[in-house]
């Protein structure tokens, strides 16, 4: 009788060393980010993570994702690496559609229509989905201005290598607020974010 030896699968890449004190740091990291809309952040937390994704969104997921809040993995992320890693540090689901996503893993140079994402309801508005986006850069020349709650006055933000497109679908989502999409732009250990609260135009940027 032939016995069929099963091929080793290949480990997770590590995550957190300390998961309640590195969570912690990230976690402060990440409310300075929304606090302050357009303001570069660096999440100094050391942490792993599969080859290809910014220390700082995996030090995001792995902060926010758990078993309750399921996750989509775009396109250039939706790979056994990253499913195997998250289910392995976060036990977080895999959402079967964009529209049932807690969380959303993009990569900016494929970005979906925002429209996909679940907005969140009136009566609950905290379901709307949160967008980590991979982005080449978060700095250079200023493409839009940013006004809202966290900003005196107002701010200017690059493209941060998204398509225009992107940021004019998601300036016409204001008018669903408190309904709406948060996003976490990441590059490297850095991130900004974007509440939905912010207001985008782009006269004078």
């Amino acid at each position: 009788m032939t016995m069929q030896m099963n091929a080793p699968q290949t480990p997770p890449a590590p995550g957190f060393d300390d998961p309640v004190q590195q969570s912690q740091q990230a976690f402060r990291a990440l409310l300075d980010a929304m606090a302050r809309p357009g303001r570069v952040v660096t999440v100094d937390t050391e942490t792993g993570h599969p080859d290809g994704l910014a220390p700082a969104l995996a030090a995001a997921l792995l902060t926010l994702a758990d078993l309750d809040t399921p996750i989509w993995l775009g396109p250039g992320f939706d790979t056994d690496a990253v499913k195997t890693w998250l289910r392995f540090h976060s036990g977080a689901p895999l959402a079967a559609t964009p529209l049932e996503a807690a969380f959303v893993l993009l990569d900016g140079a494929q970005m979906p229509a925002l429209e996909i994402f679940s907005l969140g309801s009136d009566e609950a508005p905290e379901r709307g989905a949160t967008l980590l986006v991979q982005v080449p850069a978060l700095t250079g020349a200023a493409g839009m201005v940013w006004r809202g709650p966290g900003i005196k006055d107002s701010i200017a933000v690059p493209l941060c290598g998204l398509d225009a497109t992107i940021w004019r679908r998601r300036a016409a989502l204001t008018i669903e607020f408190p309904r709406g999409l948060d996003l976490y732009l990441g590059c490297g250990r850095d991130l900004l974010a974007l509440p939905r609260s912010t207001m985008i135009s782009f006269e004078g940027a």
